[in-house]
């Protein structure tokens, strides 16, 4: 696993061709993404097309920020097979639109939106104008994979958890000149949290009743699980509820206590500061996770997961 932190810039030569700037993309896609076909139309075809980008990564973490004309794109069964990448991508456009299409789903998107959609899948998409965007690698492991199988193409604008995603992801391309190895993985599996929060929660919540107290609920916890007084009871009054309609929200809507869930979502944290290459000790990970002690960590950890956070550790970074 390359564990360097690197980032460049490309784009054509001004020498090039119209064709010679297609082909270049082409293979930068290639070289970047993976496997895609491209079309341009007859208009486009005359023009000079042309593109840069600004990629930043480590290892399989990559973040690229380009911009290029109109172009249409076609991932076929076949490219899927041939470069092997089960992950999925987020693309945060910043300037311009296109349409997207996976299985049954079709979107447009613009800023303001964020798409998220599988790259073993085959799937289209339809650049029609010059378009600037943001697009993030997100490798299966490192997030929930049944909820993205089955994740929205456009996530949910309404949701805070996604205006703070979108600005976690523009100050990762931001700082691309600062960033070293640890701290890059950190700020990027911490985007990645982020994202485990939005997938997890039903594509429409009423306005209303248990389900709408459910939901700020774990968002409460997700974004202050790092705090160790956050209590059920903290919960409760940061909802504006009592602790009794706390607790018969979570039941009711997803089965689940509020300290369970409290717990859940910290050792949901602890997984994902186990997958940091940095050494970081497991009376650390335990105490912020809630817990007094190792063995006490160890064996929550081992319940919820089915592996030992060792053996996590062990698997997460390869």
């Amino acid at each position: 696993m390359d564990t360097d932190y690197w980032w460049d810039e490309e784009s054509p030569a001004e020498s090039e061709t119209p064709a010679e700037r297609r082909d270049h993309w082409r293979d930068y896609l290639q070289r970047r993404q993976g496997s895609v076909g491209l079309a341009f139309s007859a208009r486009e075809a005359g023009r000079d097309f042309g593109w840069k980008t600004l990629a930043q990564a480590v290892g399989d973490l990559q973040l690229v920020r380009f911009s290029s004309g109109s172009v249409h794109y076609r991932r076929t069964a076949r490219d899927t097979k041939s470069d092997g990448d089960d992950g999925y991508r987020i693309m945060v456009p910043v300037r311009g639109e296109f349409k997207l299409g996976q299985g049954d789903q079709a979107e447009i998107l613009g800023p303001g939106t964020v798409a998220f959609f599988r790259w073993d899948l085959p799937l289209v998409m339809r650049q029609d104008e010059p378009l600037e965007s943001l697009i993030m690698t997100v490798p299966r492991h490192l997030v929930n994979g049944d909820l993205a199988d089955n994740a929205p193409l456009a996530l949910d604008p309404n949701r805070p958890l996604l205006r703070m995603l979108v600005h976690q992801i523009h100050q990762l391309h931001a700082n691309h000149a600062l960033w070293n190895a640890h701290d890059f993985r950190v700020a990027y599996r911490s985007t990645l949290t982020l994202l485990d929060g939005l997938l997890d929660r039903p594509e429409t919540l009423p306005g209303h009743g248990y389900a709408l107290i459910a939901a700020r609920a774990r968002e409460a916890m997700e974004g202050l699980a790092d705090d160790l007084e956050l209590t059920p009871d903290a919960v409760a009054r940061i909802c504006g509820v009592s602790r009794k309609t706390l607790y018969n929200a979570l039941t009711k809507t997803h089965g689940v206590t509020p300290a369970a869930l409290l717990r859940d979502v910290r050792l949901g944290r602890a997984r994902e500061r186990l997958s940091h290459p940095g050494a970081i000790s497991m009376v650390r990970i335990a105490e912020a996770a809630g817990y007094s002690t190792v063995r006490g960590f160890t064996l929550a950890f081992q319940r919820r997961f089915e592996l030992s956070p060792q053996q996590m550790r062990e698997r997460l970074l390869g």
